[in-house]
C-alpha cells in the first residue's frame, strides 16, 4: 500500500499543481502562502476529498486482489482433450 502524505501537505501540493496548470492557461491565482483562511479551508477540504477517494480506491483494489487470490486457477479447454 502507498503511504499518503498528511492532509495539509497534500492540500498544498494539489493547490500549487492546479495553480501551475491554470497559470499555463493564462489564469493567475493566489499563491498558497497568501491564501485567506476561507480559501485555505476550501483547499484542505478538497484534499480531504482526495484522500477519501484514494482510500476507497485502495479498499476496492484490495477486495479485487482478494477475489483474484480466492478464485480457482483458470482451466484451459486443452486440459480436457482426449489423447
Amino acid at each position: 500500500m502507498t503511504t499518503m502524505p498528511g492532509l495539509l501537505p497534500l492540500a498544498r501540493h494539489y493547490y500549487e499543481t492546479r495553480r501551475e496548470v491554470l497559470a499555463a492557461a493564462g489564469a493567475q491565482t493566489t499563491p498558497w502562502y497568501r491564501l485567506k483562511p476561507d480559501e485555505l479551508g476550501a483547499a484542505v477540504a478538497e484534499a480531504r476529498i482526495i484522500l477519501e477517494a484514494v482510500r476507497r480506491a485502495n479498499d476496492e483494489h484490495a477486495v479485487l486482489l482478494g477475489g483474484i487470490a480466492d478464485s480457482p486457477a483458470p482451466v484451459d479447454a486443452d486440459d480436457f482433450a482426449r489423447p
